[in-house]
């Protein structure tokens, strides 16, 4: 789909009197007196990026490292634009000052260039001009309203991570495809919400109506194939759980029938992400839920957000992606007195701790209100999350740090879990939306690097 993040290193090569075989007398701020340290340097940071390419794809970012550029004077600039265009986000070197206030600059001609631009400086043991020269360049640029996609990394690692995770979220959902059964949710911002999500982010959406959806799993239950296919997921997903509580024969049936529909729909349109509007009419015609169908869609890969949601759709495919993990897609609440969130839904994913790690121990159960098909109820493991929501009208993300401290078993939503946190009053008064998203691990930076780039305010908590 389109979706690889390409990213190039953008070296600021020295003048050539810092070039010569032999260490010059002369300096300025930065490490380079000759050519060899220079080249060292270049084929040091060229192996190092290499592996933090192999890093990030064992995470699951689809990333490639594209062929370098050097940059030394304006001839170089003009010569390299078409390169730099092309890649999606360009890491800058700045091993020699590359000027910061003439408006004809190469620094600034290089950010012209740029999908994204980040400028990463290295201290000890070879300090880079840039640690001294970028600084005054972005603030420039801040003032004019032009830093949105521009960031500064000085040798700080992670971050630079972080920003390469941000950067391949909004890659993936720009080229999504979200297959949607019904309308969107008024309930959640409707139709004005989808139109700014569609705009800021990009992605494409393959609506179905009620009758299709209905016509489509009447025809597969009266189908002995598909209902045979049907029962051999419902069977392999009872089958890694520890016990069925509710659920009888017939509602697992309906609720792996919901599953093959969905399936052909995301099967059909090359999707990767899937909603229904399923609190609706198709409630009493199918006497099923989509919730076991979205716990494995979510385990496989592919996105699936509850309730047509279009505000908190948004970041469930965005954290999916972002971390590599399947994302917890949540009804919250503030217990002020014990310091907590508490998150609950009808349906969640199994591999909540990565793709490739087992599932999470769970039961199958109905749905919560209506008591109809099934869905897990997961044993949350302890740990480190990152919960976050979006207002209706995508300006500000509240983002959370918490731990799990356990998996309560009250009167709501089948899917519950506990996060200590560390300001639950602020956090009840700074309430956005109303899904919020949870996924395993601290991903605050990613989020803040997404909001900065789209223009979002950012509201972190931990």
């Amino acid at each position: 789909m389109g979706a690889r993040l390409q990213m190039r290193l953008i070296f600021a090569k020295p003048g050539d009197y810092w070039l010569s075989e032999r260490e010059v007398e002369r300096g300025y701020w930065g490490f380079v007196r000759c050519r060899r340290d220079y080249e060292r340097e270049k084929a040091s940071v060229k192996r190092w990026f290499k592996d933090l390419i192999r890093g990030l794809r064992d995470e699951g970012v689809d990333i490639e490292l594209l062929p370098e550029v050097e940059i030394q004077n304006v001839d170089d600039l003009l010569g390299s634009i078409d390169e730099m265009e092309r890649s999606d986000v360009n890491v800058v070197l700045v091993t020699f000052p590359m000027g910061v206030w003439s408006p004809g600059d190469l620094t600034y001609g290089i950010i012209a260039a740029s999908k994204y631009a980040v400028f990463f400086d290295k201290f000890k043991p070879n300090t880079y001009a840039g640690t001294l020269f970028t600084p005054p360049a972005y603030q420039m640029l801040k003032q004019r309203g032009l830093a949105n996609n521009v960031f500064l990394v000085e040798e700080d690692v992670e971050k630079l991570k972080a920003i390469l995770r941000a950067i391949y979220g909004l890659k993936r959902i720009s080229s999504a495809r979200l297959v949607c059964v019904g309308p969107m949710n008024s309930a959640f911002g409707g139709w004005i919400t989808f139109k700014k999500g569609v705009e800021v982010f990009g992605y494409e959406t393959r609506f179905y109506t009620y009758e299709e959806f209905v016509k489509d799993f009447k025809a597969f239950l009266e189908d002995e194939e598909m209902r045979k296919k049907a029962m051999e997921v419902v069977d392999r997903f009872v089958s890694e759980s520890i016990e069925v509580v509710e659920p009888t024969e017939e509602k697992l049936l309906r609720a792996g029938i919901y599953y093959m529909v969905l399936k052909k729909y995301v099967d059909m349109n090359g999707a990767d992400w899937v909603s229904v509007n399923c609190l609706s009419e198709l409630l009493e015609e199918t006497k099923a839920t989509p919730c076991l169908a979205f716990s494995i869609l979510n385990d496989s890969g592919i996105v699936a957000t509850c309730e047509a949601d279009p505000t908190a759709m948004i970041l469930h495919y965005l954290m999916q992606r972002v971390s590599g993990k399947p994302a917890f897609f949540s009804d919250p609440t503030v217990n002020e007195k014990d310091g907590t969130l508490i998150l609950a839904h009808c349906t969640s994913p199994t591999k909540l701790l990565g793709y490739d790690k087992p599932a999470l121990p769970y039961q199958v159960r109905t749905h919560h209100e209506t008591n109809y098909s099934a869905t897990p109820k997961p044993i949350f493991s302890k740990g480190t999350v990152t919960i976050a929501s979006l207002s209706f009208d995508l300006d500000k993300m509240l983002i959370v740090k918490g731990e799990v401290v356990g998996t309560p078993d009250l009167r709501i939503c089948r899917s519950q879990v506990e996060v200590k946190v560390k300001d639950p009053t602020g956090i009840l008064e700074d309430w956005q939306g109303f899904h919020w998203i949870l996924v395993y691990g601290d991903y605050v930076e990613e989020l803040k690097a997404i909001c900065k780039m789209k223009g979002i305010k950012a509201i972190v908590y931990g």
